[in-house]
């Protein structure tokens, strides 16, 4: 409440008001399951559009687990000035006593500090501890590799007869897309010859793909670099067949084996804070992102153009975020370095 008193002409006038005042120490749980009611309602936007489904997914996600991980801290209705370093680290613990895979973890723990930042926007924290060095979000990449195609093993699945029209002809000919493209499974499932253009190089026309991302709205043109892409797009009369993300999970696998890609691969993960290694064929780690991890992979180590070329195609922002799809393994980084040297002699 503030209060002033003014002398004016012989006369005295008393004048009050109050401000109200943001709360700065909000309980977090509860900013959470505003800014996600908010999310739903279109009220809250990320750079100007609305939250994709999958993204309110997940920071519902962390509201579930929230009210447990408090529990498992003998606290309730933690503040957002209550959250520290040690918290973080107590955090992190939960998630391993929970059993939850290295990649669920650090998604959850860049969750809960996209949550803080958006308070502190807000003006109802004032707690900036998640971004601190101390605050990590992003694990190592190095041990975690995930599969790629080489391009005999892609030239493998696409010579694989499947009955046309069926659930695997349609998988099939839309990962292969994807392994022509180097695009996410939400872009590369839906292309169609409406984005197809012609690209004038010393007088001779070439074909690509302009397309605007939908996780960034950016928008990458593709050189088609494999005919093979062109008869996938004119079989389906340039409208690729709608599958889901998880039939083409399950299906591809079966393909893959179907094709002989059966190389023992070895894999590193991590549950529970526990290194994990393990030793399986080749077909059973593919999924709806090896497409793009094998078309970045393969450009890269064919070493014709440059990574600013190739994230050019990808979309990827930063170098960090691309280095994070290259998938070779190190006996190739090996073999690559002996090749290099055996052509200096």
């Amino acid at each position: 409440m503030f209060c002033f008193i003014k002398n004016f002409l012989g006369y005295t006038f008393e004048l009050s008001f109050s401000i109200k005042k943001q709360n700065k120490n909000e309980i977090f749980s509860a900013y959470l399951e505003k800014k996600i009611s908010e999310m739903e309602k279109k009220a809250s936007l990320y750079k100007g559009k609305t939250y994709a489904r999958n993204s309110v997914c997940n920071y519902k996600k962390i509201a579930n687990i929230w009210p447990d991980f408090e529990s498992s801290l003998g606290a309730k209705g933690l503040k957002f000035s209550d959250i520290t370093i040690d918290i973080y680290s107590r955090f992190m613990e939960f998630c391993d006593e929970r059993n939850y895979m290295e990649s669920t973890k650090y998604q959850y723990a860049s969750l809960v500090k996209a949550v803080m930042n958006y308070a502190l926007e807000d003006g109802v924290s004032e707690n900036t501890v998640q971004n601190s060095k101390g605050f990590v979000t992003h694990r190592s990449a190095a041990v975690f590799k995930k599969v790629f195609l080489t391009r005999d093993e892609i030239a493998r699945l696409a010579a694989l007869k499947t009955e046309p029209g069926t659930l695997p002809d349609k998988v099939k000919d839309v990962f292969l897309v994807g392994c022509y493209t180097g695009q996410r499974f939400s872009d590369y499932s839906s292309l169609s010859i409406d984005e197809m253009e012609n690209i004038m190089v010393d007088g001779t026309a070439h074909k690509a793909l302009r397309k605007i991302q939908r996780k960034t709205g950016h928008t990458v043109v593709i050189p088609v670099l494999d005919d093979n892409l062109l008869t996938i797009m004119n079989k389906w009369n340039g409208h690729l067949p709608k599958i889901t993300i998880s039939a083409l999970n399950a299906t591809i696998k079966v393909l893959c084996r179907e094709a002989g890609i059966n190389s023992k691969v070895t894999t590193f993960s991590s549950r529970g804070g526990k290194k994990l290694r393990s030793v399986q064929p080749k077909y059973e780690l593919v999924s709806s992102h090896t497409a793009r991890r094998s078309y970045i992979t393969n450009l890269y180590m064919e070493g014709t153009l440059s990574t600013e070329q190739i994230r050019s195609i990808s979309g990827h922002m930063s170098e960090e975020s691309f280095r994070r799809y290259l998938c070779q393994n190190q006996e190739e980084e090996a073999a690559e370095i002996i090749k290099k040297y055996i052509r200096r002699k």
